[in-house]
């Protein structure tokens, strides 16, 4: 199991570092809140966003956040779109639901 999440991992950082490359492609910034949600859908955009679907009940989520050293973070989120760069000191390569529910939006600090 720690193989795969090995390659997992050089995947993810991979992906980022190839990233940067391309800037033109990242800024999602011209794109509304609204089209964002109908492009991507819910969760992770790639952006630096994060997008919670919660089908009009108002819940919060925990998500782990993981910046491009792998450092993972607690990020709790509400429903709609969350920008995470702001607080994660370095670049924010992926985020997940990590099965906590009801929690105050915000962040948690290192996992």
């Amino acid at each position: 199991m720690s193989i795969i999440k090995s390659l997992l991992r050089v995947a993810v950082v991979a992906t980022a570092v190839l990233s940067f490359g391309f800037p033109a492609a990242a800024d999602a910034s011209v794109v509304t809140t609204v089209e964002k949600v109908g492009l991507a859908g819910c969760g992770w955009d790639g952006g630096g966003e994060y997008t919670h679907c919660d089908n009009g009940s108002g819940s919060t989520v925990m998500l782990d956040v993981q910046d491009i050293f792998l450092n993972l973070y607690h990020y709790c989120v509400g429903p709609g779109t969350t920008n995470l760069q702001p607080v994660i000191r370095w670049r924010v390569i992926g985020a997940w639901w990590n099965g906590g529910v009801g929690c105050g939006p915000g962040y948690y600090g290192p996992a």
